[in-house]
């Protein structure tokens, strides 16, 4: 992979105060930022140790390059296999990887072409962008809840508080403390979706934003009643005796939290990069619907990109991934009408989102590879 200018990194935190003015920017980190972060002449250094599938395409001829914006988080776990296990080599990419914090720091990268792929959620921010004429098109999931609604992430309460039985259901946190990572932001969205299992709403909870290690803090200290943490946060907070869970199955069926986004510019200038690297992106996707996050080499992986212990990756609640990469465009409509009831959106009648969606490069992949096989 070829090196990204080092005069980036200046423009990148310009482009965090940026983000910062579009209401729920969602820039507060889902995971701690990685120590050591792969660099483009680390990346992928195991590829060589994952042998190509049958589902594997011919590899391409002459190289393209394409620019993705990503997060060190699990969520982004689809990236970093494509990358590591050279399933984009093999597809004919040369990829640069640039990390951001948030997807919404990342967003005007992808409207002015010195991004291509960026990865992240359909928040206010991002539908603020849309309306504002910042172009940009969902391609392909990334993650999801399933079926059952089981999410990775839950409401947590503290320990303390349900074990003398203070807080047993959300209907106990009316005028209560309550975290959430973000406003704008998905986190916010299943918030309000575990308050109502209560039969209240985060309007009637005194809700405190802040990143995730700042809500384990706050639970840990007593500062937060609750709080909306996704894995590994979840985990961690039951294994350090900090909270429990207490609404997470059911919460959210068929969600998609994590999109793909392809550039206005990448799409027009470089068709053969989008075809190319969608064929990458969804066999590493279909490997993750395979083990579910509990393939010890593919944790190892994901540990090298966000510094998350494989061992947490492979006991946490994983993502729900669609091996299709389809994504529920009601959902995402459900989050844009939440988002404007709370006041974030700068437009007054809910955009349709379908016109946000194509699926032609993902469409080209499924053709490639064939059907999906367990």
């Amino acid at each position: 992979m070829r090196s990204l200018p080092i005069q980036l990194l200046g423009v990148i935190l310009g482009c965090c105060l940026l983000g910062a003015l579009a209401v729920g920017c969602g820039a507060a980190p889902a995971s701690p930022p990685a120590a050591t972060a792969p660099g483009p002449g680390t990346a992928g250094a195991s590829a060589a140790a994952s042998a190509p599938t049958a589902q594997s395409p011919a590899p391409a001829a002459g190289p393209v390059v394409v620019r993705v914006g990503y997060q060190p988080i699990l969520s982004h776990s689809v990236f970093f296999l494509a990358v590591d296990k050279g399933y984009l080599r093999e597809a004919g990419v040369e990829v640069e990887m640039t990390e951001f914090r948030g997807s919404d720091a990342a967003m005007p990268f992808l409207a002015n072409g010195q991004l291509d792929v960026v990865g992240g959620s359909v928040g206010a921010g991002f539908l603020n962008g849309v309306y504002q004429g910042v172009s940009g098109l969902a391609v392909a999931m990334m993650s999801g809840v399933g079926p059952d609604g089981l999410t990775a992430g839950a409401m947590v309460v503290r320990q303390d508080d349900v074990a003398s039985g203070r807080i047993t259901s959300p209907a106990q946190l009316r005028g209560r403390r309550v975290g959430v990572n973000g406003t704008g932001v998905y986190g916010e969205f299943l918030a309000d979706l575990a308050m109502r299992k209560g039969g209240l709403t985060l309007d009637d909870a005194e809700m405190v934003v802040l990143g995730f290690p700042d809500l384990m803090a706050g639970l840990a200290g007593g500062s937060l009643d609750a709080a909306l943490l996704t894995e590994p946060w979840v985990l961690q907070a039951q294994e350090r005796g900090i909270g429990v869970p207490l609404v997470r199955e059911g919460l959210d069926p068929n969600g998609t939290t994590q999109v793909v986004l392809y550039g206005e510019q990448f799409v027009k200038n470089n068709p053969e990069g989008a075809r190319r690297f969608m064929v990458g992106y969804l066999r590493a996707l279909r490997d993750l619907a395979r083990s579910h996050f509990k393939d010890p080499g593919d944790a190892a992986i994901i540990e090298r990109w966000t510094t998350l212990p494989a061992d947490v990756i492979m006991r946490a609640v994983p993502p729900y991934i669609d091996p299709d990469g389809r994504m529920n465009v009601e959902h995402l409509d459900q989050q844009q009408r939440f988002f404007m009831r709370r006041g974030y959106l700068s437009y007054r009648e809910p955009i349709d989102l379908h016109r946000l969606v194509d699926y032609t490069w993902l469409d080209y992949a499924i053709q490639q590879l064939g059907p999906f096989q367990r």
